[in-house]
């Protein structure tokens, strides 16, 4: 499903596994029962561990993802002396140094941690990823952002009409169509008005 939400998912999810070379998860609408949309890339023989020794619980990092928002890499999250054995575990696995970037949108709360074995992430890594992160809850939660106005000119767009019939039937000047249409195309990542419907049509938009 992801892959239908993000634009260039392949690309960007190539591009997590070279900063987080021991692993990565993200999630999005996190729910009692459970993220919405999840992909865990983390060693599988590590979320074998995590799930039979119910390690959630113990998890400073999931924690504080479900109390916070923004970002803080993982040796900034204050622990309790029984969330140690958990940090110990995830050594084993190379999960030594990470980050872990958190955001509510509309009570939904969604989730990308990262780890590297080797090193802290940088401040210009973090913000690139805390950015991407924000754009692709806006494409997975909220449908791209798109205002209701841009929405009505997507549905018309989608029913074959013009420019200049796209403004009659909406009673606003074509140049407003014009502005609509272009910022939807930036909003859905769409290099046409063709790819903008066909990105909203295939995500439910309309």
């Amino acid at each position: 499903m992801l892959h239908d939400l993000i634009p260039n998912f392949g690309d960007e999810i190539a591009e997590l596994h070279r900063l987080a070379p021991s692993g990565w998860i993200m999630g999005f609408n996190l729910t009692y029962q459970g993220p919405e949309h999840l992909y865990n890339a983390y060693p599988e023989e590590w979320r074998d561990i995590y799930q039979e020794r119910n390690y959630f619980f113990a998890d400073p990092i999931a924690r504080w993802t479900v109390e916070n928002e923004g970002w803080i890499r993982w040796s900034d999250v204050r622990k309790r002396p029984e969330d140690m054995a958990f940090m110990h575990a995830a050594q084993q696995f190379r999960l030594n140094f990470g980050v872990a970037i958190s955001r509510k949108t509309d009570l939904k709360r969604s989730f990308l941690t990262l780890s590297h074995p080797r090193r802290e992430f940088t401040d210009d890594e973090i913000v690139t990823l805390s950015t991407k992160f924000n754009l692709w809850t806006d494409l997975v939660l909220n449908r791209a952002s798109l205002t209701g106005a841009e929405l009505a000119v997507l549905e018309c767009l989608r029913d074959g009409l013009a420019q200049g019939a796209i403004a009659a039937k909406l009673g606003i000047a074509e140049a407003t169509v014009k502005q609509r249409a272009q910022k939807a195309c930036t909003k859905l990542g769409a290099k046409t008005r063709t790819q903008a419907v066909a990105i909203a049509v295939a995500r439910n938009y309309l």
